[in-house]
């Protein structure tokens, strides 16, 4: 059997999330009631999605050669994908917005950025504006109310500070 990308691509993903999970038991508790909700708790559920991501990986690799997925996820010319300009644009558009996320995230807040970035981001992609703004509404409001609220995770106001959401 030859060791292909995704056998190395699962290894690291199972590498990393065993070394997150070797240093969290070292950070301190958590200072509320609950003892889950430390510094420890979403390096530790990431550490634990990445885990499990490594080893889909993994299986993956083993289960359908390259040869047979590459004809799914686009099609490849002597080991050279085809870039056509369109998605040239549409990945220059996507880091256009990926910084503007990052550049306003604070001077907005949270709702605001991540709306318009979800909105803005499936449009791009080709989902009708209608079904954008619904998930990205959809979205937003369970991001908030689980970080926000029930992890109470302090989420950047922006310019709807003065909701005192």
């Amino acid at each position: 059997m030859k060791i292909n990308r995704d056998h190395i691509v699962g290894l690291v993903c199972i590498a990393v999330a065993a070394a997150v999970l070797l240093v969290t038991p070292s950070f301190p508790a958590g200072t509320d009631e609950s003892k889950y909700t430390g510094p420890a708790f979403f390096p530790n559920v990431l550490a634990v999605l990445y885990l499990l991501l490594g080893i889909c990986e993994l299986i993956l690799g083993f289960a359908l050669p390259l040869k047979e997925r590459n004809g799914k996820h686009g099609e490849t010319t002597k080991g050279k994908s085809k870039i056509d300009e369109k998605s040239l644009k549409t990945t220059l558009l996507y880091v256009v917005l990926l910084v503007g996320f990052v550049v306003f995230f604070d001077i907005l807040g949270f709702i605001v950025t991540s709306l318009a970035f979800l909105f803005l981001l499936m449009v791009l992609l080709g989902v009708p504006p209608f079904k954008s703004l619904l998930f990205s509404l959809l979205f937003v409001a369970v991001i908030y109310l689980l970080f926000g609220k029930l992890f109470t995770i302090g989420l950047p106001a922006g310019i709807l500070g003065f909701l005192e959401l």
